[in-house]
């Protein structure tokens, strides 16, 4: 899939590649790779179209950070998400998009601990190392369908010298019409 897809879509179909029958309150517990290839059959699938995608960065705590520095960063990201986001998903990206995101989920580290996707909600959970020692997490719920996206990302790390690093975002996508 192309790299400009909605983060709320990559998330979601990337998690349901790795989803499973595992009990989503089994956290800690991997959830094998083998399963997601019998979920992938049950999560709907995106409808080719032009889509629109929305960011909002709801909270963003860096302890040992300068507040300016922070601040800084709050606009920069605001000034970013400002800007609308359009993409052209093709009908071949929606039919091979799974295959791509179970290829690289099974190349990375991460670890999917929770997962589940009943009724158009999903409710899912990952760690994921970063190469320093440091290992961060990430979850995300919310509701998805074949046509859009409303999802609230968690992402949270424990820094060496600085202490838990929290980011909070809402990320919306949505189709809205066919490809230009």
């Amino acid at each position: 899939m192309r790299k400009t897809l909605a983060i709320p879509m990559i998330a979601a179909f990337a998690l349901t590649a790795c989803g499973s029958d595992a009990d989503p309150s089994a956290e800690g517990e991997p959830i094998a790779l083998e399963d997601a290839v019998e979920e992938m059959g049950e999560a709907e699938m995106p409808t080719p179209g032009q889509y629109r995608t929305t960011q909002e960065l709801l909270d963003i705590e860096l302890p040992g950070v300068d507040e300016q520095f922070v601040e800084m960063l709050r606009a920069n990201f605001a000034e970013g998400a400002g800007e609308e986001n359009t993409y052209c998903l093709t009908p071949e990206e929606a039919a091979n998009g799974r295959e791509e995101m179970l290829a690289g989920m099974a190349e990375s580290d991460c670890t999917v601990t929770r997962f589940d996707v009943s009724g158009g909600n999903i409710d899912a959970a990952m760690s994921c190392p970063t190469g320093q020692g440091v290992s961060g997490d990430v979850t995300l719920t919310g509701t998805m369908d074949a046509t859009s996206a409303d999802m609230e990302m968690n992402f949270s790390a424990s820094l060496p010298q600085m202490g838990d690093a929290k980011i909070r975002m809402r990320v919306q996508s949505e189709r809205i019409g066919e490809c230009s």
